[in-house]
């Protein structure tokens, strides 16, 4: 009992060694069964049956460059690459060998094999494989929501808002809305309202030209900086933004941007790069 426990043992384990060792075959296209897709993984070999006068071409993704092929038999293979193509002929008949393809961001695995003639069935052959890459379309998916996550941080209301803001001069330069986040000042007007000339008043009296842009989610004008008064010019017209609960300038933000929480980061130039070689 005790080898008969044993032999089943060891079977058990030869037997999910085998099933352990699959290859992928690329499944018929739904137009034209010839023209196959592949989902790539890096740990999968893909089953390839080349034909003697036929070649088999590989297309990968946009962004690869072929760099060069490995094979325990190259001296019966033609490769060539252009780009993001490779194409595979085989030159003698009879040919059984494993081939890498490497490109500059991927390796391919398969098990290659040659036969002199077709079959009769021309729409078992494979006269093009073309590869998806589940993780490059998550980041395609991701690349949107996270788009929009940077963009409702920086336009998110800031916690202290300070809305003690009052208006004196021209009725028609009058804004709808006007307050700070401790950093920046946002001012809007009506929509059929001109926009008008806006300068931070000095201590001194004097007007300070200001840096601002049109917020286009919101339609405000966000002034880089808050003030006690904004002088509004337009012509002839004057009028003057005045906030009651100035207590400086507005809060310097080390993160590079208007936001804490959202971190501004520059890449090297390729010849900052080379210098720190």
């Amino acid at each position: 009992m005790r080898a008969v426990a044993r032999m089943t043992a060891v079977s058990l384990l030869l037997a999910w060694g085998t099933a352990g060792v699959a290859e992928i075959r690329p499944m018929p296209g739904l137009t034209d069964p010839r023209v196959r897709e592949v989902v790539y993984d890096k740990d999968d070999v893909i089953k390839l049956i080349g034909y003697v006068g036929y070649q088999t071409h590989l297309r990968l993704a946009p962004d690869e460059q072929f760099i060069g092929v490995g094979a325990g038999d190259t001296g019966g293979l033609d490769i060539t690459a252009d780009g993001n193509d490779t194409w595979i002929k085989p030159k003698a008949e009879l040919v059984r060998t494993n081939i890498d393809v490497k490109t500059n961001l991927r390796v391919y695995h398969f098990d290659y094999e040659v036969r002199k003639n077709p079959p009769k069935n021309r729409n078992s052959m494979i006269y093009s494989i073309s590869f998806r890459y589940p993780e490059d379309e998550e980041r395609q998916r991701d690349k949107p929501l996270a788009k929009n996550s940077l963009r409702d941080k920086l336009h998110a209301v800031a916690y202290k808002t300070n809305r003690d803001y009052w208006y004196c001069g021209s009725p028609s330069m009058k804004p709808v809305e006007a307050y700070d986040d401790g950093i920046q000042t946002h001012i809007k007007f009506s929509a059929h309202a001109e926009y008008p000339a806006i300068f931070a008043e000095n201590e001194d009296q004097t007007e300070a030209l200001i840096n601002y842009h049109i917020d286009p989610d919101t339609d405000e004008v966000v002034v880089h900086r808050i003030a006690r008064h904004f002088i509004l010019r337009r012509g002839e017209l004057v009028g003057c933004i005045e906030n009651r609960r100035f207590t400086g300038g507005g809060k310097r933000m080390t993160s590079g941007t208007i936001k804490d929480d959202v971190i501004l980061k520059t890449q090297p130039t390729e010849n900052e790069a080379a210098g720190h070689e």
